[in-house]
């Protein structure tokens, strides 16, 4: 469900929360998208560079609020992604998410369910400006 990308994005929060680095370098991503999530993550208010600190680092940051306070919404605002839907009886899915599965199982056939009920006919086919495609829907 959700991207390699956002799973980068849970390891370096777990990592600054628990200050082992481990995690997120476990990922072998390029540091130039390592720095990119922690602008992202810095501009979604979800961590905050320590004075004097280089921000190219995880080392650099604290969360801004508390570990259990942040929430999957709020990490994939900040970084502008959404959720990728699995077919229900996917076991990788279950195993992947281990105790959350359930609760993103939920979601996830939920959010199926109600995007089979919208009909093609019913989406507005006029081209929407760029930046304001809610104003469309």
């Amino acid at each position: 469900m959700l991207t390699l990308r956002t799973k980068l994005a849970l390891a370096i929060l777990h990592d600054i929360q628990y200050r082992d680095y481990q995690l997120s370098t476990s990922f072998h991503y390029p540091s130039s998208e390592t720095v990119c999530l922690l602008q992202e993550l810095s501009k979604g208010h979800l961590i905050t560079l320590m004075e004097n600190q280089p921000c190219d680092r995880p080392e650099s940051y604290l969360l801004a609020r508390e570990y259990h306070k942040i929430n999957i919404l709020s990490i994939l605002e900040a970084l502008g992604e959404g959720v990728y839907f699995n077919r229900p009886s996917d076991e990788d899915f279950y195993s992947c998410y281990g105790t959350t599965a359930r609760k993103l199982g939920i979601v996830n056939q939920m959010t199926r369910l109600y995007l089979m009920e919208i009909s093609i006919a019913e989406l507005p086919v006029t081209e929407c400006p760029m930046g304001n495609t809610a104003a469309c829907l």
